[in-house]
């Protein structure tokens, strides 16, 4: 049998970790595949032993509290890849704790890796509103998640199917576990706070010969958290992105990131004028797109000026 480890990290949100638990409850187990479970705590405490535990009792599968006191996503990422490996599994699979997943998700996703026989796949993670609801003004900026998500999953099949690279992200996502410690591969700490630690993994797994593959069957969705239902937090979140993937293009080629820099200011700085003053003609999708475009020039300039930012310092969601 095929063990394969289902893992989320989580970090004060304990109405969402306990959603996610019950949507995989309902996971097919895939055929020749028996499958455990590993929840990091990302806090100074660990508190979710209890619903982890309960979790276990409803299933009967292995489920595991594993506690990572030192902030940051990329510590614990890491300490699920650990976890993973003294299990024994042989393939990890990484969701988010604010997702849901579909009773097919883990088989589908499995299935697209070993029929492109890659090492790293990914599928589509589709925004839904939040479970309170949200405002007009909230629906249209959730409207624009919806499309943007759409866009991108369609150009990384595009990727694919031509041969070229794509980042997978790691709220939908699973690996060959034993490709992953042969290649010493883990997520780096500078990321750690930033975010962009999922995006850095997946392009050094590409560089160190790992097949990458996408499964657009392979469906998870995301509530969206009420305080990122604004345009504000669409021009914040491209902006903080944006820093960190200057830091990582600065890192692969500093001549040439910086010359991509100042030509994407001017770009994304005038295109993104042209969208919001152009959206009555364009429609809200535009507008916001506009804001997200200024948003990649403020977060290109604040990367040459040398600032860093630590985004996941902050909690939405509950």
């Amino acid at each position: 049998m095929t063990r394969i480890t289902v893992a989320a990290a989580t970090r004060q949100r304990p109405r969402m970790l306990a959603d996610l638990l019950q949507s995989l409850q309902g996971l097919d187990v895939p055929q020749g595949a028996e499958l455990s479970f590993v929840f990091v705590e990302n806090d100074v405490i660990l508190s979710i032993s209890g619903l982890v535990d309960d979790f276990h009792k409803r299933t009967g599968w292995p489920a595991r509290a594993v506690h990572e006191p030192r902030q940051g996503i990329s510590y614990a990422r890491n300490a699920i890849i650990d976890a993973a490996t003294e299990d024994g599994a042989d393939w990890l699979a990484f969701i988010d704790d604010d997702e849901h997943v579909r009773h097919d998700w883990l088989r589908l996703l499995w299935a697209g890796a070993k029929d492109a026989n890659a090492q790293l796949a990914g599928g589509p993670v589709v925004p839904v509103a939040p479970a309170m609801g949200c405002s007009d003004n909230e629906t249209e900026v959730l409207a624009y998640y919806e499309r943007a998500a759409k866009v991108s999953n369609m150009r990384k099949e595009v990727a694919m199917a031509s041969g070229r690279r794509f980042d997978i992200g790691a709220g939908n996502w699973i690996a060959d576990l034993s490709a992953i410690n042969v290649g010493n591969l883990r997520f780096d700490p500078d990321f750690g706070l930033s975010g962009g630690e999922d995006t850095d993994f997946s392009r050094r797994a590409y560089k160190a010969g790992l097949t990458l593959a996408w499964v657009p069957q392979a469906i998870v969705t995301e509530e969206v958290a009420r305080a990122r239902l604004s345009t504000a937090y669409i021009v914040e979140r491209a902006r903080a992105q944006t820093i960190t993937k200057f830091q990582i293009m600065m890192a692969e080629s500093p001549k040439t990131a910086k010359i991509n820099a100042l030509a994407q200011i001017l770009s994304k700085g005038a295109s993104g004028l042209l969208r919001i003053a152009s959206w009555p003609i364009f429609g809200r999708y535009s507008y916001h797109r506009g804001y997200r475009s200024l948003g990649i020039a403020q977060g290109l300039l604040a990367g040459l000026r040398g600032e860093s930012q630590a985004r996941y310092t902050q909690v939405t969601g509950d």
